[in-house]
């Protein structure tokens, strides 16, 4: 079926009119076109009649010659409507006046239709990345605002003539340094699971994207839930935090008994998240970012580096090693380890930060990286999440507490042939710290 013809004729070429407008056979033609100068009447004398044409004869006779015209295009069916017909002779007139040339589209050369290619790719591409980004940060607010909390915390607290009342908007994430180095094939049994060396607490404010990090000397003493082999709950006892990850399967359980052990230590704030990094994973993260820059916090003799020295970490020194390197002879050496891990975390947050407001891309890459030497429950949307709301706010420079105490011996006798420490928190600083980190004051 052919296309409906526009009123306007003009635009279209022969190829696409009905064929009784475009091409009319030659019994219907006008004999006053194409050459011929003999009208319809004039043809017909016989020959050798020389009547002349008188040019009211001329009118006369074009005028029925139209009428004619008129009548078998409305007799066709073509055209019910008389607007058509007067277009339609419009157009007789025109094709015959003068052969008119089809309108050549310009065509773009292909370079140009190349890059316009190329730049449409590029749109859906940024536009695929931009939406993704938008779901991981609204999956992952979902996640970490709308969650389950621990019931035994206390909402509202009244301390030193003050009433305090805690901030829905913190969500806090336990960031544990694993240590199984010297686990054999059987480390999963209860007990036997490796040992929590590193433990902050980072509580993060939703509302406003302030960062507090709370570290936890690992050998605070705590009330650690202990499980059998199957996993199940046997009684609580009391010993270091470190020891919380050996009662666990050495994966989820043993990160999540780690959880509630620090919980415990910050007066029951609730911790819904961790996220507990295998020894193997410090030097390939820190890699990822190109290393941090630093003043030691240590003598590291082996590596001719002395206190106060500027040093640069994954050249000068392993990660792992400035991380971890404690002098065993004193029985304070775990909290100047617990000093260096926070100075390292300020500077890898410093230099992450740049890195992610010039390709937000490095978040993803960085998850994954450290997924393969980690377990943690934090998903890629709830890092997204908060590595955007982090960039938004400007917030990524966050404040570190180290939780004050006194380190002592152990008195324990089952420990005889060996000094092992206990970390007793001062609790009026730490109740303190508490209160200024998950709650709001309101009197």
């Amino acid at each position: 079926m052919k296309k409906p013809i526009d009123p306007n004729l003009d635009n279209f070429d022969n190829e696409e009119l009905p064929i009784d407008i475009a091409a009319p056979e030659a019994e219907n033609a006008n004999p006053l076109k194409d050459g011929n100068t003999e009208s319809p009447a004039e043809s017909s004398k016989p020959a050798g009649s020389s009547s002349p044409i008188t040019a009211d004869d001329f009118k006369m006779r074009e005028k029925q010659y139209y009428h004619s015209s008129s009548h078998r295009h409305r007799s066709s069916g073509s055209h019910s409507h008389s607007h058509h017909s007067h277009h339609s002779h419009h157009s007789l007139h025109s094709s015959h006046s003068g052969k008119k040339k089809k309108k050549n589209k310009k065509s773009l050369p292909v370079a140009a239709k190349i890059a316009i290619a190329f730049l449409a790719i590029i749109l859906i591409l940024i536009i695929a990345v931009v939406g993704t980004v938008l779901f991981l940060q609204n999956q992952g607010k979902n996640n970490l605002t709308n969650v389950t909390t621990q019931t035994d915390y206390e909402e509202k607290i009244s301390y030193n003539g003050h009433e305090y009342v805690y901030n829905d908007d913190i969500v806090a994430i336990a960031f544990i340094g694993v240590d199984k180095r010297n686990i054999d094939d059987e480390g999963s049994t209860s007990g036997t699971a490796g040992q929590a060396d590193a433990n902050i607490v980072a509580a993060v404010d939703t509302s406003t994207g302030e960062v507090t990090a709370i570290a936890v000397p690992r050998d605070t003493m705590v009330e650690v839930d202990l499980y059998s082999e199957n996993d199940i709950f046997l009684r609580n006892e009391t010993m270091q935090l470190c020891l919380s990850y050996a009662y666990g399967n050495g994966t989820d359980t043993s990160a999540t008994n780690v959880t509630t052990s620090l919980s415990r230590i910050l007066y029951d704030v609730p911790i819904s998240k961790y996220f507990a990094l295998d020894l193997n994973g410090i030097d390939p993260i820190n890699d990822a970012v190109g290393g941090v820059v630093v003043e030691s916090l240590f003598d590291f003799d082996e590596f001719g580096i002395k206190k106060g020295d500027k040093i640069h970490i994954g050249e000068d020194i392993p990660a792992e090693n400035y991380v971890r390197t404690r002098d065993m002879d004193t029985i304070n050496a775990s909290l100047n380890r617990t000093a260096r891990q926070v100075q390292y975390i300020k500077a890898f947050a410093a230099q992450l930060a740049p890195a992610v407001m010039n390709d937000f891309s490095i978040v993803s890459q960085l998850y994954n990286t450290a997924s393969e030497y980690s377990t943690t429950n934090i998903s890629l949307s709830d890092a997204t999440y908060l590595a955007a709301l982090l960039v938004s706010k400007n917030t990524l420079d966050f404040e570190t507490i180290t939780i004050e105490g006194e380190m002592k011996p152990s008195t324990n006798t089952q420990y005889a042939d060996v000094v092992y420490a206990e970390f007793y928190p001062d609790e009026d600083m730490l109740m303190q710290t508490v209160l200024d980190t998950f709650y709001t004051q309101i009197d």
